[in-house]
């Protein structure tokens, strides 16, 4: 997936919105946010210190984006997002459940910068709506907290260079994932019966089993069919790893873990090694390890589900293994931004 900073015409309903609203999606892999301008971003979710060039910007290659947040107290700091510090050797992800207050709200900051929010003065502010999401494991217990915080979040935000916006947020909604792909596509849902929804990512796949009554419009959660589990594209870059060492006798560096198990192979002593069989067989087992986490969830109930709404980025790469597993499945039309759309949905009506 590359870094990218793409834009759309808003529409009509858009651009009658009275206050500026910001959807983000932080994942563990991947940050994306969409705004009701119009304007989309996606980065990895990797931080890193922000250090000195020293060629000055000779041979800059223009991947990731070097951001500064400067607090209200006077504090600054500068740091890396992105593709920029997934390759340095400072950079700051986590597995964790709980993100670090600071990496994420500075990987929001960048976010929300990115898709047009902030003003250029806090007296009065341009104030932003903004709706974010929480894995279901961890939803109920951090939503309260994530949301207080997110609300008294505030500070001065410029990028690359770029003119130095205030960002606040005036209202946070915080909502579950995966609820945002429902949301967000409402037309994949059957008149009745069973649909499910299978969020997967990078970490962790959160799944839904929902049930459509006749005659109302929004669906109704099964509870007990509905969580999150900790699998996700992540075992097919570890699987690919765990290979290149093997056949090689060297650790894999992590920032190439993707790019190496999306290519099938690497140069490494100046020889070509081929680990396309390793893909392979990667695939078809995280496939088969989130296929038994959410058949186990649904229980005897997965044999009525009339579909199976796939969504997040891992949708694309484990799709047609999927298919096989799973009852009826349909991919969402806009599988990475899809929680993104839905939840800019709940915020704008």
């Amino acid at each position: 997936m590359n870094v990218a900073v793409l834009e759309r015409p808003a529409t009509a309903a858009q651009a009658s919105a009275r206050t500026p609203a910001v959807a983000a999606d932080i994942g563990y892999g991947y940050v994306k946010a969409i705004s009701s301008s119009g304007h989309r971003a996606i980065f990895p979710s990797v931080v890193a210190p922000a250090t000195h060039d020293p060629l000055g910007g000779f041979m800059e290659d223009n991947l990731g984006h070097r951001v500064r947040v400067r607090r209200l107290d006077g504090s600054a700091e500068e740091r890396l997002v992105g593709e920029a510090a997934a390759r340095s050797a400072a950079a700051v992800t986590t597995l964790a459940k709980n993100k670090p207050a600071d990496m994420h709200d500075t990987l929001l900051l960048a976010a929300a910068y990115l898709v047009g929010a902030g003003s250029a003065s806090p007296f009065p502010a341009q104030q932003v709506d903004l709706a974010v999401g929480l894995p279901l494991a961890f939803y109920r217990a951090q939503r309260d907290t994530l949301r207080a915080r997110l609300e008294a979040l505030s500070a001065w935000v410029s990028m690359d260079g770029g003119e130095e916006r205030y960002v606040s947020f005036r209202k946070v909604l915080v909502l579950p994932q995966g609820a945002g792909v429902v949301a967000a596509f409402p037309e994949l849902l059957p008149e009745k019966g069973l649909v499910g929804v299978v969020d997967v990512g990078t970490y962790t796949t959160d799944y839904l089993l929902l049930e459509k009554l006749p005659g109302r419009a929004e669906p109704k959660p099964v509870l007990e069919c509905c969580g999150s589990a900790e699998v996700g594209v992540h075992l097919v870059h570890k699987a690919v790893a765990r290979e290149f060492q093997a056949r090689t006798g060297a650790p894999l560096p992590p920032e190439m873990w993707e790019e190496t198990a999306r290519a099938g192979s690497v140069v490494y002593e100046g020889r070509a090694v081929d680990l396309s069989a390793a893909v392979e067989r990667a695939l078809a087992d995280a496939a088969q390890a989130i296929s038994q986490r959410v058949l186990g969830a649904w229980g005897n109930r997965a044999g009525f589900v009339s579909a199976t709404i796939l969504a997040g980025g891992g949708a694309l790469l484990l799709k047609e293994r999927l298919a096989a597993c799973l009852p009826c499945v349909v991919e969402a039309p806009d599988p990475v931004f899809a929680n993104a759309l839905g939840f800019l949905r709940a915020l704008t009506g």
